[in-house]
């Protein structure tokens, strides 16, 4: 009787740790306790398609060259977890969001996953069809309104060690960010925070792992030299607030103003 109440034990054990982590619509539900989404005009217009920028991403190239360590906004990130997956669904949990990135024929997404002295974050980059499809996957991470209603899914952190598996268990706030075909979505919390209902201002952690997007800047630059466009990204003004989404605050240039948005209830 022993062995076999400790084989039980043993199967629960896996069930609980596969609900827990596993992506592609198996992962642990957790999700922000805000979200916003805005759109960056530069590279909306320059990488709006993937025709215009067939070129897959590099690990090299979104991991490297700046990416390893972001310090802005007075905070230092350093990448401690990464993957490059051309398996979408692999990033994220919910079936309805899975659906949306197959139906915005996702190729490739990139995370990163960051720590700062008191923060954990972490930062995607989906590689899609075009613009209208990136909005649409921007659409599909939206939170739920009703109190009873459901999320369709978010992101799954690229590690599921300490600190990342406290995503969404204290106060989180996250955007995303259409740069034409592609979206990049940041996502962070205070190490310290163990309640989603307990607002922090999160405005400069969000800025600072914005820059998680760089890479997109050099590739908006590379394509204007080949089209002779004079001026361009280098005058960019920045993202653009409130592309979707009901009853979300104001934000600014990559960053909400305190953190508020739609609140989702712990269940």
């Amino acid at each position: 009787m022993l062995f076999v109440a400790l084989g039980v034990a043993v199967a629960a054990l896996a069930v609980v740790l596969v609900m827990e982590f596993t992506g592609g619509g198996g992962a642990r539900q957790a999700v922000p306790a805000a979200y916003q989404v805005y759109s960056s005009g530069e590279s909306t217009e320059m990488l709006a398609s993937r025709e215009d920028d067939p070129r897959p991403l590099a690990e090299s190239e979104v991991f490297e060259r700046g990416n390893e360590k972001i310090d802005s906004q007075g905070l230092e990130f350093t990448l401690t977890a990464k993957a490059l997956d051309d398996t979408c669904a692999n990033a994220v949990w919910g079936d309805a969001l899975v659906a949306a990135l197959e139906e915005a024929d996702c190729t490739q997404v990139a995370r990163g996953g960051y720590t700062s002295a008191d923060h954990v974050g972490v930062a995607a980059m989906f590689k899609l069809r075009d613009t209208e499809a990136a909005q649409a996957v921007a659409a599909a991470m939206e939170l739920p309104e009703g109190e009873e209603a459901e999320p369709s899914g978010f992101l799954v952190p690229p590690s599921t060690d300490e600190p990342f598996d406290k995503l969404g268990s204290g106060y989180s706030a996250a955007e995303a960010t259409v740069n034409g075909h592609y979206l990049v979505v940041t996502w962070v919390q205070p190490l310290a925070s163990t309640s989603p209902e307990e607002r922090e201002d999160l405005t400069s952690p969000l800025i600072a792992l914005g820059n998680f997007d760089f890479p997109l800047y050099r590739r908006v630059l590379e394509r204007e030299s080949v089209l002779g466009v004079e001026g361009g990204a280098a005058e960019s003004s920045g993202a653009e607030a409130g592309t979707t989404g009901t009853d979300a605050a104001p934000g600014t240039e990559g960053g909400t103003l305190d953190g508020t948005g739609t609140e989702v209830p712990v269940g």
